[in-house]
């Protein structure tokens, strides 16, 4: 192998003809880079699954439990299925479980991988076409694979459309044209509209002329609708170190009509009192359950998880939707969820290459006593990491956060056998006068074994995790996988375009020196 490689070396000779190629090869990876997914986190096959029904505000604990035993009934024989559990009117939160007369969520688990035909992600495909048979009247029902427990996250979706404006119908109108725009697509499910617009609600509509002859202020109606209706606290009662408030309010059995609120009274300025009736109109309406705000701006969220495609991918297809959509002034589209956990990704990743980079060429270069030879070395990495590009394309694994592991492991090889095989050569060039092309053959053959002995020992230690043959093995697979397409890739780096490099830069710095 030795000798082969040592005629494969005469290459040297057609320097620029090497160089050439490997230029093609790092421009087509480059070409291809923007057709490789990406994530935040891998999908792990952890058996998990959730089942979420949201019914009409409103909706009672017994109609959302009739939905959830319906859906039990459909899939509850299931042989796949290890155990099941089902929170009817509520959800939990962290470590709280909150009570949502309306909402609710069934929570399963699958047998372990080897028992059964179909990853966790084919189940939940299998799922949903049976739970969307199951009537939901007013809501929806959504499967989806259960978070992972631990790890940070923002949202509670893949990919969430954070819409920001003051008017509160403009926002959700906003929002039902966002949901739309996904529902449209094809590689998107379980699309909701974060906000609740159907909440029944009495709007007091006041007649300003009206109440400003009668000597009655807005304040004042304003004021007198919240003691009587929501209460004001008269007193405190202690019992023992705690404290209770005493609300004097209307009992509710008392206001359960529009008449009621209607004849509410009312002080007037000139003495005696007036009812609701006499200054404002009581119209019955809906409204949102709760508004939330951001930067103290009101804020719809639409959330909508990805289907059959990288989030990446699914996040490309919605922004060329959404760019034809009409945005009114004042209104801010920004995306959340895994969305922004992957733009902060890549920031991090820039970020660590840099420094990454940084500090190893301050090294080297206080190492070597040269910027030429450590500008050699990393001037390689980029060719090195279009290997990652052909492997990751080809497995079909998305890119995500644990990529960088294999990013940093490649870095570190084409690093490591850059400064073994260029001190070698400087090494024999000082003992024997050698020329630069000589010294890099001759360093090259030599350093040939080693090389490939422990670049094929990293190789076949990633290979399990590339395979992902255990339970919990999904996480590190990209990783893996990066690493072992970086590493083939540096290792042809390594044997033909490293002396090349060194061959062309050493000519040049002597010829430079014998022209000084």
């Amino acid at each position: 192998m030795t000798a082969a490689y040592g005629w494969t070396l005469k290459t040297l000779g057609a320097r620029w003809v090497v160089i050439a190629a490997f230029v093609a090869v790092l421009a087509l990876a480059v070409l291809l880079a923007g057709r490789m997914g990406s994530e935040f986190l891998p999908q792990m096959d952890d058996r998990r699954i959730m089942v979420k029904v949201k019914l009409p505000t409103g909706a009672s604990l017994a109609e959302t439990d009739k939905v959830f035993a319906r859906i039990e009934r459909e899939i509850g024989q299931d042989e796949r299925i290890q155990s099941l559990f089902t929170l009817s009117g509520g959800k939990v939160w962290g470590l709280y479980t909150y009570e949502i007369a309306n909402e609710g969520e069934l929570n399963l688990q699958l047998v372990p991988r080897h028992a059964r035909d179909m990853s966790t992600q084919e189940y939940i495909d299998y799922l949903r076409p049976m739970v969307g048979k199951i009537p939901v009247p007013g809501g929806n029902a959504m499967v989806m694979q259960s978070k992972i427990k631990g790890i940070r996250k923002l949202g509670d979706a893949d990919i969430e459309v954070k819409i920001k404006g003051q008017d509160i119908e403009r926002l959700y109108d906003l929002a039902r044209q966002t949901a739309g725009a996904m529902n449209g697509l094809e590689h998107f499910t379980n699309v909701y509209v974060s906000m609740d617009m159907t909440k029944p609600e009495y709007r007091v509509q006041v007649d300003r002329a009206r109440a400003a002859e009668l000597g009655v202020s807005i304040g004042d109606i304003a004021d007198t609708m919240r003691s009587l209706i929501t209460g004001a606290v008269a007193t405190r009662l202690r019992d023992g170190d705690e404290y209770y408030n005493i609300r004097v309010m209307i009992p509710e059995s008392k206001m359960i009509a529009r008449r009621d609120v209607e004849n509410l009274p009312l002080k007037c300025a000139q003495g005696g009192y007036l009812r609701m009736k006499d200054v404002a109109e009581v119209r019955q309406a809906v409204g949102p359950v709760e508004i939330v705000r951001e930067d103290q701006v009101k804020e719809v969220v639409v959330r909508g998880d990805a289907a059959g495609v990288s989030v990446g991918q699914a996040l490309g297809e919605l922004q060329a939707s959404l760019a034809s959509m009409d945005r009114p002034v004042g209104y801010d589209f920004t995306y959340g969820g895994q969305a922004q956990m992957m733009a902060e990704m890549k920031r991090t990743l820039l970020a660590i290459l840099v420094f990454a980079i940084f500090f190893s060429f301050i090294v080297l270069a206080v190492q070597f006593n040269s910027l030429r030879l450590p500008a050699l070395i990393l001037g390689s990495v980029p060719f090195c990491l279009a290997g990652l590009v052909f492997i990751m394309l080809a497995t079909g694994l998305p890119l995500g956060a644990t990529v960088i592991i294999g990013v940093l492991v490649v870095v570190a090889a084409t690093v490591n056998d850059g400064v073994l095989l260029l001190t070698f050569a400087n090494e024999l060039r000082a003992r024997g006068g050698m020329s630069a092309r000589d010294a890099v053959l001759d360093a090259a053959k030599i350093r040939l074994r080693p090389r490939v002995m422990t670049t094929i020992a990293i190789l076949v230690g990633f290979i399990p995790l590339a395979l992902a043959l255990e339970a919990g093995g999904d996480m590190l697979q990209p990783m893996a996988a990066a690493a072992i397409g970086g590493l083939l890739m540096e290792m042809l780096v390594a044997l033909f375009l490293m002396p090349c490099f060194y061959d062309i830069t050493s000519h040049r710095t002597i010829q430079m020196e014998a022209t000084t």
